[in-house]
Order: C-alpha cells, then structure tokens, then sequence
C-alpha cells in the first residue's frame, strides 16, 4: 500500500505477525480499556518487545502486547496498552505501530485513551466519543515522511455516525467532544488548562493524536473514545490529581467500555457488507 508512512515499513515485524494478519478492525487500548480483550476470545498475542521495531510498555495499566481476537462473529486486532511519547518513545515508532497493523491489513482504527474533564459540563465517567482534536505535542509522527500534506488527519466522519449508531443501539450515553493532546508526563497545569479549553478541548489526554495522524497518513479510517476519569487541574477547585484515581475510575467501568468496543466492532462488522457492494 502506498502511504506517507513508507519509509516506516517493517518487514521483520510483519514477518513475526504474520498469523495475526487478516482483521480489518483494529483497537488501541489505553489506560483502562483493555478489559476489552478479556472480554473476547484471545486467539492470539505477542508482547510488544518481542515484536521488531515496537518497545515495552511501561505504564501501569498496560498489558503492553499485539492481541488478535474475536468477539462475536467478528475478529479484531488490538494494541492493549500503547507506547506513549512521554515514555521516551519517538513519535515515530507510535506511528510504527500504526503502519504494522495497516500492514496485517487493518483499514479501520478505534484509538482510546483515559482524559481529564475540561468542560465543565462533563463529569468523571463520561464517555466522549472524540470527533476532532487539537495536537499540542508540537511535533508531528509523520514530519518528513513523503506524502504528509495530503493526508486529513481528522477522525472518519462515517466511523464517527457508525460509533453513534452502535452506542445508541446499545443504550450506552455518549459525549461528543474535542480532545486536546499534549506530550506529558505531568499532568496540566491550572492555566495550561484554561488554555486547552480556550483552544476548544473537551478533554485532555498525553496520547491519542500521534495515532490518529498515523492512521490518516496510512489511508486507514479512525475514530476515538476517551473516558473522563477525573476533572482537569483547576476545573474543580482544590481537587489534586493522580494516576491511582484514573485507574481505579477506569476498573469501575470496564465493563461499559467492553459492551461499547463490542458494539462498535458488530457495527462496523454489520455494515461492511454494504459498503463492499457500494452502499
């Protein structure tokens, strides 16, 4: 496939997967979401340092490995943890991540993350479905890379309606918002997030936007959750905040977010064959 993101090919990497290729749905799965996995039939998974190119996972949380599922009738591959920049990791071996699952032959992506609250409307259990972003991490994983301008890294109009549709069918409640993306590993500042939210975030997460440009770059479809586990610094006067309190938001969840995940991979699965005949 002929992409922005060539000259991150990684044929060793493809080599050592080449029995998960063949899904065309994928999932990153952030801080919290990857209960999901457990959730589905495992029919395979390889952790991220034996695979060529990748590199461990060090937040807590993170299962940190390549899974290959099935849920229902329809398979997936998801990346349950993801390689952060504020752990030392290049943008560009995010975008790496991203180029071998387009590489196995996935064409739809699902990125999910935790975020802080900054509209002051939302609160801590909100799940927003991320339909634009800002990407603060002032630097870009596809800079360089032949082809970048053309690519539209906003997420997919159609997979964003295909999201609504199956959180609706389900009964789960849906936020609709922008996500501000910024390089951590500190949580924001008080001004930093009044700044976010001057620029138009919803929510603010240290991840997210490096994929989502990837996935644009690559020619794959993307859409995004985040789940607001705790109100950003300053939102909520005196209120401190720490990874401790995501996580344990996040546990008490699970369960939504694999009944969410599985929706969208049955709709996506549902609507497939109408696209395949032109529809």
């Amino acid at each position: 496939m002929t992409s922005a993101l060539e000259h991150l090919g990684n044929p060793p990497a493809l080599e050592h997967l080449r029995d998960f290729a063949g899904p065309r749905v994928a999932f990153v799965l952030g801080s919290g979401w990857g209960h999901f996995v457990e959730s589905t039939e495992v029919l395979a998974a390889c952790p991220y340092e034996e695979i060529p190119g990748f590199g461990r996972s060090t937040v807590a949380g993170h299962a940190g490995r390549l899974v290959r599922g099935r849920s229902g009738d329809a398979g997936y591959l998801a990346m349950q943890g993801r390689l952060h920049h504020y752990e030392g990791h290049p943008l560009e071996r995010i975008a790496g991540t991203i180029a071998v699952l387009a590489g196995l032959g996935v064409r739809e992506l699902v990125v999910t993350c935790a975020a802080g609250g900054v509209n002051p409307a939302y609160r801590v259990g909100d799940l927003v479905l991320v339909h634009d972003y800002v990407n603060f991490m002032l630097s870009s994983p596809v800079r360089g890379a032949v082809g970048a301008l053309r690519a539209r890294p906003q997420p997919s109009a159609r997979l964003v309606r295909a999201a609504e549709a199956a959180a609706e069918d389900a009964g789960i409640p849906l936020r609709k918002g922008v996500l501000f993306s910024s390089k951590g590993p500190t949580y924001e500042t008080p001004a930093e997030v009044r700044m976010s939210r001057q620029l138009g975030g919803d929510v603010v997460s240290m991840s997210t936007a490096p994929e989502l440009i990837a996935a644009a770059s690559l020619g794959l479809e993307a859409v995004a959750f985040s789940c607001v586990t705790n109100m950003a610094p300053g939102v909520v006067p005196g209120r401190a905040v720490n990874h401790e309190e995501v996580i344990e938001v996040m546990e008490a969840r699970k369960g939504r977010f694999s009944e969410l995940l599985a929706a969208v991979l049955a709709r996506f699965e549902r609507d497939r064959p109408a696209r395949a005949n032109g529809g």
